[in-house]
């Protein structure tokens, strides 16, 4: 099945800002794509939030509450949430998979700092939890906490910056120091029923969350002209799940994950329902 219109109807990356344009895109790197995609663009997504709240309390002299909140519970429900997930899956079963596997065939296991920067991804995440948490609270004081708040922005946008770095170094060296050993360890069918299990143990609220998000990653990113990777998950994707996705899924990601940051991005304030005021 190909993809319908609607479900590539989103931003594309450009080739010159996309690290898969030129890379040697095949079954092993798409392992490490699928969720890197997501990843990647809404690391960008969370920058462009935080330069929206900054120009919102230009704006408007103060960060209302409802915006704060906002930005709380979309940063807790999905992006520290799928990161952290990913990080902890990595560690816990995918790289000893990996390194099973790799250790059976007499390749090298893979590199032990790949795994040891997850901890400081980590504390950076708890950070930014905590950061948003402040301008909660210092928001409820209106006007006369604004140089609270400048000084609550104004970090968060430094350490992030910061963090979307390291997080993007991190992933390139995923990408650039297991996937060989990948293709030298595995097979293509064996990564495939490790990504089915992966998916798998979302669990039915999980596969909700990840599955449209996914697609929308892979659909920025996949550098060929008919969205041979996108389609390929899709479409591995079990019927049910994506009539789900087709039902209330997709329509609920577009609302609650992507329609809230964006909102952000724009200095809008979203609400319940995904309207924005």
């Amino acid at each position: 099945r190909e993809l319908s219109r609607s479900a590539l109807q989103c931003t594309m990356a450009t080739p010159g800002s996309n690290p898969y344009a030129k890379a040697n895109l095949d079954w092993a790197l798409y392992g490490f794509m699928v969720p890197h995609c997501l990843i990647r663009l809404y690391t960008e997504k969370f920058i462009d939030a935080v330069a929206g709240l900054m120009k919102m309390q230009e704006q408007k002299g103060t960060v209302p509450v409802a915006a704060a909140e906002a930005f709380l519970e979309w940063y807790v429900e999905y992006y520290y949430d799928f990161v952290h997930h990913h990080h902890d899956i990595e560690e816990k079963d995918f790289f000893p998979w990996i390194n099973a596997a790799l250790e059976k065939k007499g390749v090298a296991r893979i590199p032990p700092k790949v795994g040891t920067q997850h901890e400081g991804l980590i504390k950076a995440l708890n950070g930014f939890k905590e950061r948003l948490g402040e301008l909660v609270e210092v928001s409820k004081a209106g006007a006369a906490a604004r140089g609270k708040q400048s000084d609550i922005l104004a970090r968060l946008s430094e350490d992030l910056r910061a963090f979307s770095k390291d997080l993007s170094e991190h992933l390139e060296e995923e990408e650039t120091n297991v996937v060989p050993l990948i293709r030298q360890g595995l097979t293509e069918g064996e990564m495939m029923k490790k990504e089915e299990e992966i998916v798998q143990g979302l669990g039915l609220g999980g596969a909700k969350k990840a599955l449209p998000w996914i697609m929308e990653g892979l659909t920025h990113y996949d550098p060929t002209p008919t969205k041979e990777y996108a389609t390929k998950f899709y479409n591995n994707v079990p019927g049910p799940l994506r009539l789900a996705m087709w039902a209330s899924w997709n329509s609920a990601h577009a609302t609650q994950n992507k329609g809230v940051v964006e909102a952000l991005a724009s200095s809008e304030t979203p609400v319940k329902g995904g309207v924005c005021c």
